[in-house]
C-alpha cells in the first residue's frame, strides 16, 4: 500500500522540518551591507525563520495541519530569496527552486515554466 498523501504524519513532518532547517543553515545573505536589498533578504530571512518556529510550536500542540502550512511557508520564503538572488544557496538546486537548473541536471524538472502556471519546479518530495 502507497504512502497517503492527505496525511500529516510524524515521518512527513520530520522530513519537512529537517528539508527546511538544512535551506535555512545554507541559505547566506547575498546583497552588501546599507543596501536596501540587504534589508530585504534580512525580511526574508526573519519569516523564514518565523515561520520555521511557528511550524515547531504547532507540531508540539498537536495541531499538524498549521504546523504542515508553516514549514511550507517558511520554505517558501527561502526558495523565493533563493530564486531572486537575496541568498547565495550555492546553487544548490535540490534544496532551492532556482530560476535555472544546474548545469549537471539534464531533465528540465526546475526551468521554469513557459505557459506562464506556476515555477515549473517539482514538489519538493520529488526533489529529495
Amino acid at each position: 500500500m502507497s504512502e497517503r498523501l492527505d496525511v500529516v504524519t510524524d515521518e512527513r513532518m520530520d522530513k519537512y522540518l529537517d528539508i527546511t532547517a538544512r535551506a535555512l543553515a545554507k541559505a547566506v545573505i547575498a546583497p552588501p551591507e546599507r543596501s536596501f536589498n540587504r534589508r530585504l533578504a534580512e525580511s526574508y530571512l526573519d519569516m523564514a525563520k518565523s515561520y520555521y518556529a511557528d511550524a515547531k510550536h504547532f507540531r508540539e500542540e498537536g495541531d499538524y495541519v498549521t504546523a504542515f502550512a508553516a514549514v511550507n511557508y517558511a520554505h517558501a520564503w527561502l526558495d523565493c530569496g533563493a530564486r531572486t538572488g537575496l541568498f547565495d544557496v550555492g546553487g544548490d538546486d535540490v534544496l532551492f527552486t532556482l530560476f535555472e537548473r544546474s548545469p549537471r541536471s539534464t531533465d528540465g524538472r526546475n526551468a521554469p515554466r513557459r505557459d506562464g502556471r506556476g515555477c515549473g519546479a517539482p514538489p519538493v518530495r520529488e526533489r529529495l
